[in-house]
């Protein structure tokens, strides 16, 4: 694990988590390529008509790769409001907050009103009721003209983030950890070494100060490293 730290003082440190994303073969890149092909992806759902959506081996110009050799292309036609689905799942922790990415291209220019959506939700497919519709896209939308018609997506990415940990020193010898959002499942921890991963989950649980989450320590006398978690 590579260890970020910014030193505050003499007496404390702050660290940082690796991420990890929880996207099993998020680039593609477990293979096979072909139609329909999606190793990893629990839910694949063909369009009622001129479904074609699959696993293809980037081969330079247009149908580029952002990460690794694979991607997945969508060639559908949406003549009949009908879409190619392709979802996996993902284990979350309550109150936790999670940073979505993806690559999205097109290799032509589309002109048969196609667009693609990602959403998060209990359901698959498109639910608003249900699920969270992030922003769409529409092919072509930057600026690419080339000869072929395909939505490319690839290097899909769901990470634990963990919000920015602030701390201040108040004399004679109190530090007040803050971090955002109220109501927070994350909690603090310590470790008197970064040589170790004996990292301690304080019981202190935080207090809501204006839309922070706070915990308010006494200094400690040596070297301390701090950081949150979500338990």
């Amino acid at each position: 694990m590579k260890i970020h730290a910014l030193i505050l003082s003499a007496g404390f440190v702050l660290t940082m988590h690796a991420q990890t994303n929880l996207v099993a073969n998020g680039s593609f890149e477990a293979g096979p390529t072909g139609e329909g092909v999606f190793t990893d992806w629990g839910w694949v759902a063909g369009a009622d008509n001129n479904s074609d959506f699959g696993v293809a081996l980037a081969t330079g110009g247009s149908e580029v790769a952002e990460q690794g050799n694979n991607f997945a292309y969508f060639r559908g036609h949406p003549t009949d409001s009908s879409q190619d689905c392709l979802g996996t799942g993902v284990n979350l922790k309550p109150g936790g907050i999670y940073k979505i990415s993806y690559y999205l291209r097109t290799d032509g220019p589309l002109t048969n009103g196609a667009a693609m959506w990602a959403q998060i939700g209990t359901s698959f497919g498109l639910d608003p009721s249900q699920d969270t519709t992030l922003p769409e896209f529409f092919p072509n939308s930057n600026g690419i003209a080339v000869t072929n018609s395909g939505i490319l997506l690839d290097n899909v990415s769901m990470v634990l983030t963990y919000p920015h940990l602030k701390v201040n020193f108040t004399p004679p010898g109190s530090l007040t950890f803050a971090w955002q959002f109220t109501n927070s499942p994350y909690r603090l921890q310590s470790n008197g070494s970064l040589k170790t991963t004996s990292w301690a989950t304080l019981s202190n649980v935080p207090s809501n100060v204006g839309t922070n989450s706070q915990i308010v320590l006494a200094a400690p006398g040596g070297a301390q490293f701090y950081r949150i978690t979500l338990p």
